[in-house]
């Protein structure tokens, strides 16, 4: 009784069901389905506010911070995540000054030297005009050479760009595809990067033995505090950049005065500042000009010493 009661309000509601002609299609009913069970309720509580859920979200909350209870718990939950990332944050300066940006070293290498490499302009040739053209990326003249070097005597090879991770990446992936070339890399993050073109690249922070750090760059401004420990190159700017169309500079050897450079050092076991400041030892294609001729912005007191720099990108005035 009670299934076939049921069975009857059901096909009242739906309407009757209409015998099927052939060709007509299977699911098809006579009448007329509602959308909703109770059509003269579905808009009652409709709203134009845009705000509605907004205005009703903040008096619950309004309910519930009205308890002690709750409002001491909220309260104490905050203090505990924020006391939690100040000394995540004091203990993450800690390591950075005590391991530098670098952290340990992965293995033990066994060359002493570590050679740290600018990217842009010093050992490849990219920038945002060449991103925007699609264009490939240009290494160096004799960059594989030199990098097949370092790997040979087992040195601790370093790239330090101001460009984001992806782009330092990028290089990698173009110059070391196999990993085995490069040692490490440090892009560009609030731990050195100052955000404005007086950025510098201070050895000092790698907390290497500066007697056994070698940086290579193209800025002079970049390393004016760590001078003593590096060589600067003229710019590797690719031929689209250029009137002539042909990479500057021309017939481009500075890597593989580079290669050289390490070589002695490697052989003759003399420190790195010691043997640049030699000028009877050193490499003859090592020219020196004084800090503050170089960066005439930057007072004498401010760059003190020399910069150490091959090819033309200075004139000389030492040996």
């Amino acid at each position: 009784m009670l299934g076939s009661r049921l069975l009857r309000r059901s096909s009242d509601r739906v309407g009757k069901a209409v015998p099927k002609a052939a060709g007509d299609p299977v699911f098809s009913r006579g009448g007329n389905i509602h959308m909703f069970a109770n059509k003269e309720r579905a808009w009652e509580n409709h709203t134009e506010d845009r705000w509605h859920g907004l205005k009703r979200f903040k008096e619950f909350m309004g309910r519930v911070m009205g308890e002690s209870g709750v409002r001491y718990y909220m309260l104490g939950t905050l203090a505990m995540i924020a006391f939690a990332g100040s000394r995540l944050w004091a203990l993450q300066q800690d390591l950075t000054a005590t391991h530098g940006l670098l952290g340990d070293k992965k293995k033990v290498y066994k060359s002493r030297l570590t050679v740290v490499f600018d990217i842009d302009e010093t050992i490849v040739s990219y920038g945002d005009k060449a991103f925007r053209m699609k264009a490939g990326m240009i290494p160096r003249p004799h960059l594989a050479e030199l990098l097949d070097y370092l790997c040979t005597i087992d040195a601790e090879v370093v790239l330090w760009s101001a460009a984001s991770d992806r782009y330092t990446k990028q290089v990698l992936q173009v110059i070391d595809p196999s990993g085995q070339r490069v040692s490490s890399s440090i892009s560009r993050s609030n731990d050195w990067f100052t955000k404005d073109h007086y950025y510098e690249k201070n050895a000092h922070w790698l907390k290497r033995d500066m007697n056994n750090t070698l940086i290579i760059e193209n800025r002079a401004l970049a390393v004016r505090n760590c001078n003593a420990n590096a060589v600067l190159v003229e710019d590797f700017i690719r031929g689209e950049y250029m009137d002539d169309g042909q990479d500057h500079p021309l017939n481009d050897n500075a890597l593989r005065v580079i290669k050289d450079i390490v070589k002695d050092l490697e052989t003759s076991g003399t420190p790195v500042p010691e043997y640049l400041a030699d000028a009877k030892r050193r490499n003859p294609n090592i020219k020196e000009i004084p800090c503050h001729v170089a960066i005439r912005q930057l007072p004498e007191e401010i760059a003190r010493g020399v910069y150490y720099f091959i090819g033309d990108k200075y004139k000389s005035t030492g040996h």
